[in-house]
């Protein structure tokens, strides 16, 4: 939108320099480029009431209040009646209607009327319809001229669908296709409702008597009207952006003043349908504004600036004004605050974490992360969306295509489709895993799935390894085992699309499965086989870690060498180890330091390690030999365990 500097500073109490006042647009959020006298504005779609020379002046209220002294016909004005059939009333609520006809020709302009017309470089057209121009560019609402002798007929207001030819008043003729909000005039269109009006009831040098119309409009219904029919319309533009839906009366009434400042008026009349009239209410809480802002901006200070752009203060309330209809709930009457004040004005503040945020840095799913990482394994992210034929899977209303109808119940399938992307494109060492959400109709779940293929590596090592069943068992074990230290099982089952398959629990909750992907369901021209497991993280935390102070008392430490007849004992000794690890108070540490074992002479011996400490005072033999005793008891109770020398 195009401004002029003269005409802003006319209506202004003070007269800031233009750069005083480019400044201010900037702060304010209007974007622009200032050329010689000309302010060419980007106004946000949100702001339709900026619009205007009043918009912006009331926008500048704060600083530059605005003079009370532009002309209004402020007399009594007789009713007439158009007999408008409004059949759009949900579309128009309001619509008026100004009678006015003046004696004889207009041959000159006021300076204020004539520097529009000049320094924008606009054409004239006719004294009413520059006056409609004028006071669109001045209010920000728009006006149309009927020539009021070319107005006898059924007059109507609607939405109708019917193809046909219309002449504009510019001379083009456009065919009006689809449904079109139109005013008629025995069943013919005269115009094109908030676009632009028709050739057969214009205005012209002749005219001296119109029926002027002002409306509010519905922006969603004239919305992208004049681009359909290719027509160039300030009044569209506009009322896409919306307009005051209760200042039809003003409007028209400062249209009298301007046409009595230029001609005799012979008569004029008005006619009002409004509908529309309650103003919107906001609760407000300085508190909360502060809270959103950022800072302490005093009540006293918020309430003044909310005045000078145009609120009022009810009690415990803010009304919004009727050309504000971008403002709806507290975060926008925090932004008009915060516009005056200046974002930049506002200091920052440093960011106040409370102590017990889980951060994610720390997180389960972090440390998978991590872990697969530094494994070699290459982090995917796929569309989470798919055909799957899953009875649990959620259907997508209006999805883009049919392969992604549905949203994905399992991770598994994307990465096989991933496994096949990259065979196809000849990589022999594939190591993918993927972090997401899945969704069933029971709600959602995170989880990790990961998926292996081909070779190990590519170094003289891991050249000839295979990614096998072994190798992703292990690194799940691994993973879970070093994160949380906690137990994991591992219960063979059948399940579709996979040729085995195991269902991995953690401290008895099912929460995955491991196994070798079907060729059907990898739907790969490879022979390689392809494994996987998937495991459900929602509800997986990292252990709490817990410290304390290093005991100031030395530590004793014990050794035994077990010899065990088979490996399946192993699982056996450490659980009656662990026991006595956790009723005594004293051992605080056990590992394996030894392992040998020869399958020929059928030889397995374990070396483990204790380490007895305590927090209060320095140990005894005596008090370790008892521990010692009841491990040594415990071990020896089971057959194929032994202890070298006893």
């Amino acid at each position: 939108m195009k401004l002029a500097y003269s005409h802003l500073v006319r209506l202004l109490k003070d007269k800031p320099s233009k750069k005083e006042i480019s400044d201010l647009l900037f702060q304010l959020g209007h974007e622009h480029e200032l050329e010689n006298n000309i302010f060419d504005l980007e106004i946000t779609p949100n702001r339709g009431d900026c619009l205007s020379l009043n918009g912006i002046a009331r926008d500048l209220n704060f600083f530059y209040p605005m003079k009370s002294d532009t002309k209004v016909y402020s007399g009594n004005l007789r009713k007439f009646n158009p007999k408008l059939k409004n059949e759009s009333e949900e579309i128009c609520p309001n619509i008026s209607f100004l009678e006015i006809e003046i004696t004889g020709k207009v041959k000159k302009y006021k300076d204020y009327l004539e520097n529009y017309f000049k320094d924008l470089g606009i054409n004239k057209n006719n004294f009413f319809t520059d006056i409609s121009n004028y006071l669109a560019y001045e209010t920000g609402q728009p006006t149309h001229c009927f020539d009021a002798t070319k107005m006898d007929g059924t007059f109507k207001l609607e939405k109708r669908k019917k193809n046909e030819k219309f002449k504009t008043l510019l001379d083009d003729e456009i065919e009006l296709k689809g449904q079109n909000l139109v005013f008629t005039l025995d069943n013919k269109t005269i115009s094109l409702a908030g676009v632009m009006g028709g050739k057969s009831t214009s205005c012209s040098n002749s005219t001296t008597k119109v029926w002027v119309e002002c409306a509010y409009f519905k922006p969603e219904e004239i919305l992208g009207k004049a681009r359909k029919y290719n027509l160039n319309s300030e009044a569209a533009y506009k009322f896409e952006r919306g307009v005051d839906f209760m200042c039809q009366e003003m409007v028209l009434r400062r249209f009298i003043a301007i046409v009595g400042e230029h001609a005799e008026i012979k008569s004029m009349a008005i006619n009002q349908n409004l509908k529309k009239k309650v103003r919107h209410k906001l609760n407000f809480s300085s508190k909360k504004i502060n809270e959103i802002i950022g800072d302490e901006v005093k009540e006293h200070r918020q309430v003044k600036i909310l005045k000078a752009l145009g609120f009022e203060k009810e009690k415990n309330s803010i009304v919004i004004p009727s050309h504000r209809s971008d403002i709806d709930q507290a975060n926008d009457l925090a932004e008009e605050i915060t516009r005056v004040i200046g974002f930049n004005n506002i200091a920052p503040k440093p960011l106040m974490l409370p102590v017990n945020v889980k951060s994610m840095e720390h997180s389960f799913e972090k440390s998978c992360r991590d872990f697969l990482v530094n494994l070699g394994f290459f982090e995917v992210i796929n569309f989470p969306f798919n055909d799957t034929e899953n009875e649990e899977a959620n259907i997508i209303d209006n999805p883009l295509d049919k392969q992604r109808s549905k949203i994905r119940v399992c991770i598994t399938k994307s990465l096989a489709a991933n496994v096949v992307y990259n065979q196809n494109r000849q990589k022999d060492s594939i190591k993918l895993f993927e972090i997401s959400d899945v969704y069933t109709k029971t709600g959602r779940e995170r989880s990790i799935g990961v998926i292996v293929n081909g070779r190990e590596g590519k170094n003289y090592n891991e050249f000839s390894s295979k990614l096998d069943y072994s190798y992703l068992k292990g690194t799940l074990i691994t993973m879970l085992g070093e994160l949380l230290a906690t137990k994991i099982d591992f219960i063979a089952e059948t399940r579709e699309n996979y040729d085995f398959v195991e269902a991995v629990s953690l401290n008895g909750k099912k929460i995955g499965a491991l196994g070798k992907l079907s060729n059907n369901f990898v739907n790969s021209k490879s022979k390689s086989s392809v494994y996987s497991f998937e495991i459900d993280i929602t509800n997986i935390e990292l252990p709490t870690v817990t410290s304390k102070p290093v005991s100031e008392y030395p530590a004793i430490y014990r050794d035994l060498s077990f010899s065990i007849d088979t490996l399946e004992l192993i699982d056996d000794l450490n659980k009656k180890i662990e026991k006595v690890c956790s009723e005594s108070s004293i051992l605080n540490e056990l590992f394996v330091f030894d392992f040998f074992e020869n399958k020929k002479m059928n030889i397995l011996k374990v070396g483990y390690r204790f380490k007895f400490q305590s927090d209060k005072k320095s140990l005894t033999d005596k008090e370790v030999d008892k521990v010692m005793d009841k491990i040594i008891k415990i071990s020896m109770s089971t057959d194929g365990i032994k202890i070298e020398g006893l």
